[in-house]
């Protein structure tokens, strides 16, 4: 019987393939979905100026890799993604991202 082959991954060139145009257009087609779907939710859950403050920032990190994130610059967005005294918790992002604790803190996953 013949093994499979083994396949090792040299990172050397993972730096140049993250740069690609396709592999950052792709980031960045990503994160519009995700800020279009906030919009969406704080324009019905909120209102249509927070929504007009959700936009889509591309930079790359120093190690290389670039990103793309969905950004929402009002003053009180942290407020209404996370909630406040005064504010309650909206998750307008993570929900778009359909970000669960599960999926950040695997601690919690098992957890009914």
């Amino acid at each position: 019987m013949s093994r499979a082959p083994r396949i090792r991954f040299d990172e050397r060139g993972l730096t140049e393939i993250m740069r690609h145009p396709k592999v950052r257009a792709a980031l960045k087609a990503k994160a519009e979905e995700i800020a279009a779907r906030a919009r969406s939710i704080a324009s019905s859950e909120i209102d249509d100026g927070f929504a007009s403050e959700i936009r889509v920032s591309e930079e790359i990190r120093p190690s290389g890799r670039p990103t793309a994130k969905v950004i929402a610059d009002r003053q009180d967005a942290a407020d209404h993604e996370w909630g406040s005294s005064n504010t309650d918790r909206r998750r307008v992002l993570g929900r778009a991202a359909a970000v669960q604790p599960e999926t950040i803190f695997h601690d919690r996953a098992n957890r009914s």
